[in-house]
Order: structure tokens, then sequence, then C-alpha cells
């Protein structure tokens, strides 16, 4: 007998819900949910999912390419990657995996779609309109969504680099001391610090206007409208079709949101703040637990 809803939604999203991201909260959980229970009950690996996703965004980037049904057909796919995407961690959390070698695929491979999914745009833009516009958008949307990531993720690359290196076999505990928190207890109490909520406010609409992959899900709105000869847009005297006012509208709020972020970041002291926190969540790091899995 397969496992039920309330069971998968109780250990394999509640876990990480705190941590969630808007495109998580508004429609990632409810799309992936349906897979991950697929995964769960012909027991397939997760690491399938993570394959899926990967050739799901190499070809959804692809068919961008061309146009009409095939680019509307491609932008399925990128939805598909992304749903994917959230079924890897899922189905990992329900089987009690937790293999480090694939978390580095996974983050290669979002380094790897993202950009190349605003390219396949661009260049399909570019190919129907003969235009050079769409390709200086696509690169200035590609530009800023890798480096906003970079620019999150250094604090932990740079301690994972330099302080966990340093610590070398003295990183390694056994167990924890007594009157301290366990490494789980404090990197949940983390995630929930770093968390998104949903509410009719100013920050939930600007994740919604900036989210990549709720951009996927226009981009699939745009492409379908393009593919049924819908009435094409007009801007300053040009006639944009659906698509190319997608790539034009992320082609400026990105580098936008990108500045915007790197400037609040450099105020607010973000790097020292997030090393601390990691320092904090490594205090009872155990090396061989992760030599392990």
């Amino acid at each position: 007998m397969g496992a039920n809803w309330k069971q998968l939604r109780e250990t394999c999203q509640a876990p990480v819900r705190g941590g969630n991201d808007v495109a998580g909260l508004l429609f990632g959980d409810h799309a992936s949910l349906l897979f991950t229970k697929l995964f769960v009950d012909l027991r397939i690996s997760p690491n399938y999912a993570s394959i899926g996703f990967l050739a799901c965004g190499i070809l959804g980037a692809a068919f961008q390419f061309g146009s009409g049904l095939w680019a509307f057909f491609g932008a399925l796919f990128l939805v598909l990657y992304y749903i994917l995407d959230c079924v890897d961690g899922e189905v990992a959390r329900w089987q009690g995996v937790v293999n480090v070698h694939w978390g580095y695929f996974d983050y290669l491979f979002h380094m790897l779609i993202k950009p190349l999914a605003f390219f396949g745009v661009g260049v399909g833009c570019h190919l129907a309109e003969g235009e050079t516009w769409p390709l200086l958008a696509a690169f200035a949307a590609a530009v800023a969504t890798l480096w906003r990531k970079i620019l999150i993720e250094i604090p932990g690359i740079l301690f994972l680099k330099d302080v966990l290196r340093k610590a070398g076999a003295s990183a390694e505990r056994t167990e924890n001391e007594p009157g301290q928190a366990s490494a789980p207890a404090a990197a949940s109490a983390g995630g929930q610090a770093n968390g998104f909520r949903l509410g009719l406010d100013f920050m939930t609409l600007r994740a919604i206007l900036t989210n990549f992959d709720i951009g996927l899900l226009l981009l699939a709105v745009t492409t379908g409208l393009d593919a049924s000869g819908a009435l094409k847009i007009k801007l300053a005297g040009h006639e944009l079709g659906f698509r190319e006012a997608w790539l034009a509208y992320y082609g400026v709020v990105l580098p936008l949101d990108f500045l915007d972020y790197l400037v609040t970041y450099l105020r607010r002291r973000h790097f020292s703040t997030e090393m601390t926190r990691l320092l904090g969540l490594a205090h009872h790091f155990r090396a061989q637990d992760h030599e392990r899995r």
C-alpha cells in the first residue's frame, strides 16, 4: 500500500517549509506531491528525479530556439524542470537519503539551466524577429540571475572552504556536549529564520515579480498565447510577441533587482551575519555523518 497524502506532506515537505521560497509556497509544494507519491510508491531513487529535471531543463531551453508550439512545449518542460527539482528533495527525505554528491550536482544543474533558459528565449526571439535587443535582454537576465544566487551563496561557500577545512579533525564530533542544542535542531532554527512567508505586502509582491520559477509559469502562458495567434503587444511604436514582452520584462527587472540586493546586503553586512549563523550551525558538525552518506 502506498503512502498517503498526509504522510507525504508531513515527512517530505513540512521539515523544509520554513525555508521555502515564494514559488514553492504558491505552487511548488502542490504540483510536486503527485510526482513524489509516484516515486515513493514505486520506490524510485530521487537521483532519477535529479537527472529528469536536468534533462527537462535542457530540452526546455533548447525548444525555446523555436517559436509557436515549439516554444510552448519548451516552456512546459521548464516548468516540469522546476517540479522535478522539488521532487528529488521530497523523495530523498521520505527515503531518509542524504547524498552530498547529488546535492553538488543539483547546484550545478541550476547554475546551468537558469541562464540557458534565458539564452534560449533570447535566441528564439532574435531568430523570429531579426532584432538584437532580445540577445542583450537575455544576457542581462541570465547574468543577474546567476550573480544574485552567487551573492547569496558566497558566505556558505567560503565557510565550507576555509572554516571547516581548517578545523580538520577537530570538526569531527562523536556526540553533542551536555546542555547544547543538536546540529539538526540548530539547522532547523536557521532554516526557519531564513524562511519566506506569504503576505499582502511589498516583499511578497517583489518575490513574485522576480522569482525565476514563477517566471517559467509565465513563460508557458506567453508562449501559449503566441502559439494561439493572439494579438501582439504594442510598446513604444513596436509590436512585441508575448514571449518577447516576457523577455524584455525580466531583462530589465532582474538586473535592477540584483543591484538592489547587492546594495542592501553590503549595507546590512549580510556576509558577516551569515558567517556567524553558519558558525553556530556547525558547532556540532560531525564529519562521519556526512562521509557515510
